[in-house]
């Protein structure tokens, strides 16, 4: 039996994760929960592992509790900037890492993947599109990597000037947390995606492709160099990819309930350019390097937060976006401590815009 800290207990993904223990699809241990919500005490009592609300807690006192509990793997589902300290900070204590938080890699990029190399950490994708290449590539090389998505909910809504809150939040799929329901709304979900991809599997951006695939079924699919494409196919239930992240892939748990090909219709289309430009500037960014990436993830936080508070219409977030990246990036960062200060310039650049 695994143990297991879960940083982020009782956002969506941590919900899975416990869900998974209580049923028996997870053959693990809670051994320490952090979250921001009064309920992490009752989760607390409940697996009688040590729980800390990290609103009431100090960064000392979180990563003390941490060692102590000795995990076996750290999964961070922590959301925003926030979960990059907590990569640094497993990694610094040598902990595998099941990665729940984009912006550990989309921000801290190479920085990360050193770090955890050098301290023999591994970082196990949990996103289902990630969680699926890299049981894909398992003994197989191959020349593009394939990543679907569901469209959000207006793959199929031409005008997007007007588009209410509610809207957006409105997901036809997934059930989230607000944030990324909007970033899958505006695509920049995928665009995250898209870097993360390219930095955890070492792909280029010019060899990594986005399709549309409304069932979500399909979760991601590689290209060899013969032109055969292996793709991994599951019911959307987040389930999977926690277990094979914390267990290991083909685990031999029942995550999900398998598919029937009976009756089962699978399609596939390109994505707009022009009414989703948050996912082209995802690729602009990595093309770019420099610190764009980390620009990239701050500018589409506070744009995020301003449509949200109606401060700024939906599709300003990616005309906001755009005239960010008008600005020098360049600075290759050198530390975490770099890579903050960028974000925090690039945060206030974006205040200024809204």
């Amino acid at each position: 039996m695994k143990r297991i800290a879960i940083l982020g207990a009782t956002g969506s993904i941590g919900t899975t994760c416990l869900n998974a223990i209580r049923s028996g699809k997870l053959d693990a241990e809670p051994v320490f929960l952090l979250s921001s919500t009064s309920d992490i005490a009752h989760l607390g009592s409940e697996f009688h592992a040590t729980a800390l609300r990290s609103s009431h807690s100090s960064r000392s006192e979180i990563l003390d509790n941490l060692q102590s509990s000795s995990p076996d793997i750290v999964l961070n589902a922590v959301s925003g900037t926030a979960g990059l300290s907590y990569t640094m900070a497993a990694i610094d204590l040598g902990y595998d890492i099941a990665l729940a938080n984009k912006e550990s890699l989309v921000l801290g990029g190479r920085l990360v993947m050193e770090s955890a190399a050098e301290r023999g950490v591994s970082i196990i994708p949990v996103d289902s599109e990630h969680s699926a290449i890299y049981a894909l590539l398992r003994g197989r090389k191959a020349r593009k990597l394939i990543i679907t998505a569901s469209g959000g909910p207006f793959r199929d809504r031409m005008d997007l000037s007007s588009v209410t809150v509610e809207e957006a939040l409105c997901h036809p799929t997934w059930k989230m947390g607000r944030k990324i329901t909007i970033d899958s709304a505006t695509l920049a979900n995928k665009g995250q995606e898209v870097i993360e991809a390219s930095v955890l599997f070492s792909f280029p951006p010019e060899t990594i492709e986005v399709t549309v695939h409304k069932e979500s079924i399909v979760h991601s699919m590689i290209e060899m160099d013969d032109g055969a494409v292996y793709a991994l196919l599951s019911r959307p239930d987040m389930t999977l990819p926690i277990v094979s992240a914390v267990i290991g892939v083909d685990s031999g748990y029942d995550a999900v309930s398998p598919l029937s090909f009976s009756d089962l219709d699978l399609s596939f289309r390109s994505w707009d350019r022009d009414r989703f430009p948050m996912l082209s500037l995802a690729y602009e960014a990595l093309r770019l390097g420099g610190s764009y990436t980390i620009a990239y993830a701050a500018a589409d936080e506070v744009f995020v937060n301003a449509f949200l508070s109606g401060r700024i219409p939906f599709t300003s977030i990616g005309d906001n976006t755009k005239r960010i990246f008008t600005q020098d990036w360049s600075h290759t960062p050198s530390s975490i401590e770099d890579i903050l200060e960028i974000e925090k310039k690039a945060r206030i650049e974006a205040e200024s815009l809204c």
